[in-house]
């Protein structure tokens, strides 16, 4: 009995074990699952995962570079949605909310992108459609749309350049002010005008050893107040910014100062004989590096050494009496407040 007993739970036992690796349902699911996955590797399968991972990284105003990697990777991706018969996959596309993304990508991100040309804009919106994304099947009018984006970032950036270069003027009108404690006469921001022609000055200042016709420039300032560059002056009058690792080419203001400084002295001349003017550049930011590699017929200085430049100057002796002379002059001249 013990013996018929033993060999029953051996068989018990055994056949268990032949139920559950060979007839067990679930256990043959899983390995038809893992024998899919296989397939689908073999087969350079990509889960839809990778899809949304991938458009985490595409974003309104991302580089050219970010949307090019984007766009390689749709056009290796098949889609998330699949059918497959004898455990091999016969179908493949982009899953509705696939779709939806795309779409939604093209106007929010594609569409309004300053940052893509208009042949990268149409390539991805006529790739979308081939894979049956509804409502881009109309050409948009990119170049509109374009030179409103333009417009709207010069005036922002035009905006911003007005911003930065009133606060380097305050710190050169703080600058000057101390200068008053000399017997300076500091003029800011008038707008002469003589015989047709109108200029608007930054700073005249008055002193017992000259007049000095002032311009400021904020070159390489941000509103951020990441202001490390530097500024090369080359032959040929040429301005170079460099910062960020980027060269810049800026407008020289050298016919900008020195019509400054003729008509000043005409209108002095008109008045008074021998009253010489000294013009000066001041640059606002005193983290700029300037290498001046030409010989300019006015000073270029960082606002730290203004005071100092004026103070040392030797343009002309002018008593005291010149000095409110020279400001009634300037004042009959000045058409604004």
């Amino acid at each position: 009995m013990l013996l018929a007993f033993i060999i029953g739970v051996i068989l018990f036992v055994a056949f268990l074990v032949f139920y559950y690796f060979f007839k067990n349902p679930a256990r043959r699911r899983h390995q038809d699952y893992e024998k899919r996955n296989d397939t689908r590797s073999q087969k350079n399968y990509i889960s839809s995962s990778e899809f949304e991972e991938r458009k985490k990284e595409i974003h309104p105003n991302c580089d050219a570079n970010t949307f090019y990697e984007f766009f390689a990777f749709l056009k290796g991706y098949p889609g998330g949605y699949y059918k497959s018969r004898n455990r091999e996959i016969i179908y493949r596309d982009y899953t509705g909310s696939e779709k939806g993304a795309l779409k939604g990508i093209f106007y929010n991100v594609v569409f309004s992108n300053p940052n893509l040309s208009v042949e990268d804009k149409e390539e991805f919106r006529m790739f979308i459609v081939s894979k049956g994304v509804n409502g881009c099947d109309t050409r948009p009018d990119y170049e509109t749309r374009d030179s409103k984006l333009r417009n709207r970032k010069l005036d922002s950036d035009e905006f911003e350049r007005k911003e930065v270069g009133n606060k380097g003027e305050e710190v050169v009108r703080h600058t000057l002010e101390k200068l008053k404690e000399y017997g300076y006469l500091v003029i800011n921001g008038p707008v002469l005008e003589m015989d047709g022609t109108k200029i608007e000055y930054d700073h005249i200042v008055i002193g017992e050893n000259g007049v000095f016709s002032i311009e400021t420039k904020a070159f390489g300032s941000s509103k951020d107040g990441k202001n490390k560059a530097s500024l090369f002056i080359d032959n040929g009058d040429k301005w170079i910014l460099r910062k960020n690792g980027t060269n810049k080419e800026l407008k020289s203001p050298t016919e900008q100062v020195l019509a400054e400084r003729e008509l000043l002295k005409k209108i002095l001349f008109n008045a008074k004989e021998k009253i010489d003017v000294k013009s000066i550049l001041v640059l606002s930011n005193n983290e700029l590096f300037v290498k001046n590699n030409i010989n300019l017929d006015y000073e270029v200085l960082l606002v730290k050494d203004l005071e100092n430049m004026i103070v040392n100057s030797n343009v002309n002796r002018i008593v005291e009496g010149e000095k409110r002379l020279i400001a009634e002059i300037i004042d009959e001249r000045r058409i604004n407040a």
